[in-house]
């Protein structure tokens, strides 16, 4: 009897480890699935580094480095210190568009003034069919389909028959504002039958003053020779994918200058002539 009695508690006690260590593993598992949803969760966000309306009044650089810029998105548009060109981000890699037409994939040690990025995973595909589509009616039609009070990053890709753009000559100092600058140093280009990507964000009129309302796009050609900030376009056919952000996060520009510049005027009336 007592030996049977010692078998019973090892077993009752081994059975009692065993439920133990498979609460235990259950919370783990829990834990992990639920640390798993919150970084997804964080990176369902639009980032910013500084805002629209101190590029505009001549904060020209900026502190935050491309490898640090990286690790907020791994798309979205922006600038480079001194307005030194049109930033790109797709799949992960930062591309500079310059005032010379060449596109370059930039280091992690360069900077950026201003940058709007992404985490981007496609919520929604749609396809648009010409002929003849313009910049202003494929907006239209993206307009007509989402909730204007929502904040999407847009990645549209086609073969355009047209597409205008731009990029700016890097700024000396003394810095003049933005609208200044571009009077006299951006150069516009008129490409014709180039196949690449559009990137960038649809942002409802909230956010003005702080980012640009409405289209913000830049344009990357596949064989990375072409891009820049876009003004128009023609296609026949194009792919629309679409990522809604649940909301958004700023980051104020980190260099002096943002601290001494005047941010009370309102700039939007200038912002639309340039965009």
């Amino acid at each position: 009897m007592l030996r049977l009695s010692l078998l019973h508690k090892s077993v009752f006690k081994c059975l009692l480890a065993a439920f133990l260590a498979c609460i235990l593993a259950g919370n783990t598992i829990a834990q992990s699935a639920k640390n798993r949803h919150h970084a997804a969760s964080g990176q369902d966000f639009m980032y910013q580094y500084s805002i629209i309306d101190a590029l505009m009044a001549g904060v020209f650089d900026g502190d935050l480095t491309i490898g640090q810029l990286k690790k907020k998105g791994d798309f979205g548009v922006g600038t480079f210190n001194r307005v030194d060109g049109e930033l790109l981000i797709d799949k992960g890699h930062v591309y500079k568009i310059s005032y010379d037409g060449s596109v370059k994939e930039v280091p992690d040690s360069d900077s950026t003034s201003v940058a709007f990025v992404k985490f981007f995973k496609a919520d929604t595909v749609i396809h648009l069919n010409g002929p003849g589509l313009t910049y202003e009616k494929v907006q239209e039609q993206i307009e007509h389909l989402l909730n204007p009070n929502g904040i999407y990053a847009l990645r549209i890709s086609a073969k355009f028959s047209t597409m205008t753009t731009r990029a700016e000559k890097p700024a000396s100092k003394p810095y003049t504002s933005l609208p200044e600058h571009l009077k006299h140093n951006q150069v516009v280009f008129e490409l014709k039958n180039t196949t690449g990507v559009c990137a960038g964000f649809l942002l409802p009129p909230y956010l003005a003053r702080t980012n640009v309302p409405g289209f913000h796009l830049h344009y990357l050609a596949d064989d990375h020779k072409s891009g820049g900030h876009i003004f128009n376009f023609t296609a026949d056919v194009l792919t629309v994918e679409i990522d809604m952000a649940r909301g958004f996060t700023i980051e104020n520009n980190t260099n002096a200058e943002f601290g001494k510049v005047n941010l009370q005027p309102d700039r939007g009336a200038e912002l639309k002539k340039i965009e």
